[in-house]
């Protein structure tokens, strides 16, 4: 089991679980995923991620921004400026488990979350 976690959020992997081998959670919410959702989201996560990282420097002071990407079966709204961002995700799945779910990490939570999928990505966690 790998555990990744801090105040507002946490990612709890468990490859021992067939169905539904990943938690992630926040404040008051957490959902359990399947490895297709799991590998679409932190894909989604980091490469929104990485377009914040791309323009944060460009924007003015109080400039907001809301880079929105959507890859079946997410939709990803980031929301911003250039000292942060909060992240609001959709998922909406099709087929016998037919389910939907919004979650949201906040600004001072989002860039722990996407450095923890990160590592986990790049240490082949998935």
């Amino acid at each position: 089991m790998i555990k990744k976690e801090g105040p507002g959020w946490r990612i709890i992997r468990d490859l021992s679980r067939d169905n539904f081998p990943t938690l992630i959670g926040g404040e008051n919410w957490a959902i359990e995923l399947n490895k297709s959702e799991w590998e679409n989201l932190v894909k989604i996560v980091l490469d929104l991620s990485d377009q914040y990282k791309s323009v944060k420097e460009q924007l003015m002071g109080d400039e907001d921004i809301t880079l929105e990407l959507e890859r079946n079966p997410w939709l990803a709204i980031l929301k911003g400026d250039k000292h942060g961002w909060n992240l609001r995700l959709i998922l909406s799945s099709s087929g016998l488990l037919s389910r939907g779910v919004e979650v949201y990490w906040s600004r001072n939570v989002t860039n722990h979350v996407a450095n923890a999928m990160r590592t986990m990505w790049d240490s082949d966690y998935l």
